[in-house]
């Protein structure tokens, strides 16, 4: 576990800007659904410019042959004011996600 603050309005009102919160690495079972804090190796954050984000993970899986792979990612702020990001195309090793959070600290 780790305390990060994180920088942005994008995940308000559940997660303020500035605030410090707790995540644990690594993220155990689905993510689907998930707050997580991601760090994709292209795009970046649009509201802050920075190489980490913190919003709500969403993926659809396509099979291909015997196995399956990402077709879409979407990482979703809470806060309706904000785009989300959409990843598309990209293999799974392309977005690392990093920690989950687990809450704000006061």
């Amino acid at each position: 576990m780790f305390v990060a603050q994180v920088v942005g309005k994008s995940m308000e009102p559940v997660i303020p800007d500035g605030a410090y919160c707790l995540f644990q690495a690594p993220v155990t079972g689905t993510r689907q659904g998930k707050t997580v804090l991601v760090q994709p190796h292209d795009p970046v954050d649009p509201e802050t410019g920075q190489r980490y984000t913190v919003k709500r993970y969403r993926s659809e899986k396509a099979t291909v042959d015997d196995s399956w792979q990402h077709a879409k990612i979407t990482l979703e702020p809470r806060n309706q004011d904000f785009d989300p990001i959409i990843l598309e195309g990209m293999d799974e090793s392309e977005v690392q996600v990093v920690a989950e959070f687990i809450e704000v600290l006061a």
